[in-house]
């Protein structure tokens, strides 16, 4: 908590980066079982020693689908579950000028949270601010579209972007090429099985026998 509250500091000056305190555990989230067994079976690997090692660090995941399924939570729980700070890049305010030039905002939030590492960069409809087609998008938009799809792929390890859309057909193919992201996920509404897992879920959180 200690670190995590120094970590917060440092990044509250770059204003479009939020840090969420976050006590998500992955065992409250009931059906997403794919999803679920793939962060669990990753939690060793997103450390300091396994990049000394030489072994393959998670990047990031695109979680899209219906909303109020659960793609925010998801994103929260994997935090959780690799105990790294989350902090959530809010584009809306990267483009709403209150900190200046877009794109240099942006990059400055990039920097900001490649020096916290390790953590978990949580960007939120991704879609809202990067679904634009090429001949709706602005000079600005433009440049900070491009930055940001060059980080992705060059990003430095132990930056996990965990990204949520819930009009995965707003994306550009660019984003979702092989190799931005290492899965995409998506987010349906749950079976009957998985209706029952969640409904049990919430009456134990409560007291009460399922």
């Amino acid at each position: 908590d200690r670190i995590f509250s120094e970590k917060e500091k440092s990044l509250r000056r770059f204003g479009v980066l939020q840090y969420i305190p976050n006590r998500t555990d992955i065992s409250g989230i009931g059906g997403m079982g794919v999803l679920k067994d793939w962060a669990i079976k990753r939690k060793n690997l997103f450390t300091q020693e396994s990049l000394e090692a030489n072994l393959p660090i998670p990047k990031g995941i695109l979680i899209m689908g219906i909303s109020g399924c659960g793609k925010s939570m998801s994103a929260k729980a994997i935090a959780g579950l690799w105990n790294v700070p989350l902090f959530r890049l809010d584009m809306n305010m990267v483009f709403s000028g209150m900190y200046g030039n877009a794109h240099a905002a942006f990059h400055r939030a990039l920097t900001g949270i490649e020096s916290v590492v390790p953590a978990v960069l949580w960007i939120d409809e991704i879609e809202s601010a990067l679904g634009m087609t090429s001949s709706t998008r602005t000079a600005e938009q433009t440049l900070t579209f491009s930055s940001f799809l060059t980080w992705m792929q060059e990003r430095p390890p132990l930056v996990f972007v965990a990204a949520t859309a819930n009009r995965i057909g707003s994306l550009p193919a660019e984003v979702i090429r092989k190799g931005r992201f290492d899965e995409l996920f998506f987010c349906d509404l749950p079976t009957e099985e998985e209706r029952q897992e969640i409904i049990e879920i919430h009456l134990l959180a409560n007291g009460i026998d399922p």
